[in-house]
């Protein structure tokens, strides 16, 4: 359950703060924790690469669960770098300066003894004008640090725009775009949804998708209950045990090979309430890809 866009993410993050470090050393500024920002995140990338291709080996082999644990553990450990990171990060953007609190000096200067430990009357009031002013002040300095570093900011807006973009087309391809008969999809076995039909039997109601399947590469077996029927509430996955009932609308799929020749195969669901006005199917291709197809269903 990793999103390759962490990647995209990571690179665009590295190159800003290798801008903020290239204007911190034209400054003359200290830049040591972008520095170590920089180094942790290179880190972190080149782990996550790792990751990818760790998981991806489940399918085919059994993990140790000492294998597991380890990289469990250096996750977190470079989440709670992260975390830390967040924290200096604030403590630097709200212009704290730590060092600068000498607290036992102000004990000192304050004298207090036990007597100082009385009940008080505080004005709650809030003067409104400071904090009124306080706001003026911070919009006059973010024009002025706008108008200075102009160039740097329309690249960090036109970065941050084209995240949102990208983010948000992938949701409406991957969530909300709703495919039909004769479309492709898929990218690891890739589907053609040809026809579906509905029948209604002495022992009960059925539907049949009759589609096309290849795949690029290797061949394998294609998983065809992600292949699964919606109606209303209700989600079926294709029954086998009846499939061969129905061979005279195609070839059932039973485990067969998926190669780069495309072949016509049926898949069949039993239904409790055959409601074709709102049946639909789903693909799922992998863990972030579904595909979700609307089907113009034929009486059998």
């Amino acid at each position: 359950y990793i999103n390759y866009g962490l990647i995209i993410i990571i690179f665009v993050v590295l190159l800003l703060f290798l801008a903020i470090y290239w204007l911190l050393k034209y400054k003359d500024k200290p830049r040591r924790l972008y520095m170590f920002a920089i180094g942790g995140y290179i880190v972190i990338s080149i782990f996550l690469l790792i990751l990818f291709s760790f998981i991806a080996s489940f399918e085919y082999n059994v993990v140790d669960a000492k294998t597991i644990r380890f990289y469990r553990d250096t996750l977190l450990i470079m989440m709670v770098f992260q975390y830390v990171f967040i924290l200096l990060m604030a403590v630097r953007g709200f212009g704290f300066d730590i060092k600068k609190f000498d607290f036992n000096k102000d004990v000192a200067e304050l004298n207090a003894t036990e007597s100082d430990s009385e009940e008080i009357e505080i004005n709650t009031q809030i003067d409104t004008t400071n904090i009124v002013r306080g706001i003026e002040k911070g919009k006059r300095e973010l024009g002025y640090y706008v108008k200075e570093y102009r160039p740097y900011v329309i690249v960090i807006g036109v970065v941050i725009v084209a995240i949102i973009g990208i983010n948000a087309y992938k949701f409406i391809t991957n969530n909300l775009k709703t495919y039909h008969e004769g479309d492709i999809v898929g990218e690891k076995n890739i589907l053609k949804i040809n026809e579906g039909y509905y029948g209604i039997y002495d022992d009960g109601e059925y539907v049949i998708i009759n589609f096309d399947a290849y795949k690029y590469g290797k061949k394998e077996r294609l998983n065809i209950n992600n292949l699964a029927l919606h109606i209303g509430k209700k989600t079926y996955i294709p029954n086998k045990n009846i499939c061969s009932q129905f061979s005279s609308f195609g070839t059932c799929y039973k485990k067969q090979f998926i190669t780069e020749e495309a072949r016509s195969y049926i898949a069949t669901y039993e239904v409790d309430d055959l409601n074709i006005k709102k049946a639909y199917l789903t693909y799922t291709d992998s863990y972030d890809k579904t595909y979700k197809i609307k089907i113009k269903f034929k009486e059998a």
